[in-house]
């Protein structure tokens, strides 16, 4: 006896289609789609994208960025920022035979109360010595206090995804050593500032 097909919900005609938006300092501009079920579950979710895709300016395809939602308002979902990279591919083209690197990680503050974890890559054309490294370190390291103590974390992030802020650190640490090149290889927002009636 055949079985009877008893007829079930489509799951993914009860779920709604959210389109996803950049960050206010990145213009609002949408940036892709997501299903869910329940706004809540939208929540929390991470979405990649790049400079190029924000700006339309084809030499910034390497910078990426990641944001996470944080408000749901009917089928728009608002993101703010998480993370901010450069890619893979674009770090290995800038290093050839015989260069050799210096990198760094440390922890910043903007003016407005962001807390960030900063990672950046001084490149060389050859070896150096161990206190040449503590030199370039620490200038790097005073630099990228002295820039996010005086911007707010909007102008910080310009700063790093103009290049600005690269040019600016390579000009004093070239000092030290005459360097090839500086990278801010990655900013990541660790806290963010408390909220008045969080205070």
């Amino acid at each position: 006896m055949a079985r009877k097909r008893v007829a079930g919900k489509d799951p993914w005609k009860a779920k709604t289609w959210y389109t996803i938006y950049a960050p206010d300092m990145f213009e609002k501009k949408e940036i892709g789609e997501t299903i869910s079920d329940k706004p809540e579950k939208v929540l929390g979710r991470k979405i990649e994208t790049n400079m190029k895709e924000i700006t339309g300016d084809l030499k910034k395809g390497h910078i990426k960025l990641i944001f996470r939602v944080k408000e749901v308002t009917g089928e728009s979902a608002y993101t703010e920022f998480f993370r901010q990279e450069l890619s893979r591919s674009y770090l290995r083209s800038q290093i050839r035979r015989r260069n050799s690197k210096v990198d760094s990680i440390f922890n910043i503050k903007t003016k407005d109360g962001y807390n960030l974890r900063a990672s950046t890559s001084a490149i060389l054309t050859t070896r150096i010595l161990t206190s040449q490294k503590k030199a370039i370190r620490e200038i790097i390291n005073q630099e990228l206090s002295s820039i996010s103590a005086n911007n707010d974390f909007a102008q910080f992030l310009d700063e790093v995804t103009s290049g600005k802020m690269s040019s600016e650190i390579y000009k004093k640490a070239r000092k030290i050593y005459p360097l090839k090149r500086v990278e801010v290889t990655k900013i990541k927002l660790v806290e963010k500032p408390q909220t008045k009636e969080a205070a």
